[in-house]
């Protein structure tokens, strides 16, 4: 499966693969000063993200200035999410429950195209091609940063529709099986602590 995706052969630049970009949110409308019109928002953070999904109940509803680019720069279900320090850069794909959320402004939000399927992009940015290809067009040293206009000149592979279908198919299990074993990770946790604190 991995190799169907690597070899494809058919890398375009990420720009030529989204419909549209959701960009992170400045001090400007974080840090709102008396008198400005302000709404509550829930805003998504680098913290938020991890292991290839979004902790959507660590994410804060934040009071923030209330302008225009709320009416756009905002997660729908299905954006990628993407981190824009590392390494490692981390990527996840929004579901229904975080639509409606802003990005803070070291995060973008990608709205794939057509071309592409959204699961397919976060899978091949967290993977250690997709990271080798965003730390080359980093710049820093020790906390690395990726510019919104060197993230969209990076090439990421493209296979035929029907490749990606399956790969998409292989993907949502291994992240069902992922979901499990974290589970049951947490029962058996907690059944030591009980037996432990019983002591």
């Amino acid at each position: 499966m991995y190799s169907i995706y690597t070899n494809s052969g058919h890398g375009k630049p990420l720009k030529d693969l989204l419909s549209a970009k959701v960009t992170g949110m400045s001090s400007y409308y974080l840090k709102p000063k008396d008198g400005d019109s302000t709404v509550e928002i829930r805003v998504i953070n680098l913290g938020d993200i991890a292991d290839g999904t979004i902790n959507t109940e660590a994410v804060r509803i934040m009071r923030v200035k209330n302008t225009r680019k709320l009416e756009t720069d905002i997660v729908q279900e299905g954006d990628v999410v993407l981190t824009l320090r590392g390494p490692p850069f981390r990527a996840a794909v929004a579901d229904g429950s975080i639509a409606g959320a802003a990005v803070s402004a070291n995060l973008v939000g990608l709205r794939c195209s057509d071309r592409l399927r959204p699961d397919l992009l976060a899978a091949w940015l967290n993977c250690s091609a997709g990271q080798r290809a965003l730390t080359a067009r980093a710049g820093g040293s020790t906390l690395m940063g990726l510019s919104l206009r060197e993230l969209l000149q990076v090439e990421v592979p493209v296979p035929p529709m029907a490749q990606q279908e399956l790969l998409s198919r292989y993907l949502a299990l291994a992240a069902e099986y992922s979901r499990i074993l974290k589970k049951e990770q947490r029962l058996q946790d907690s059944t030591v602590n009980a037996m432990m604190n019983s002591l």
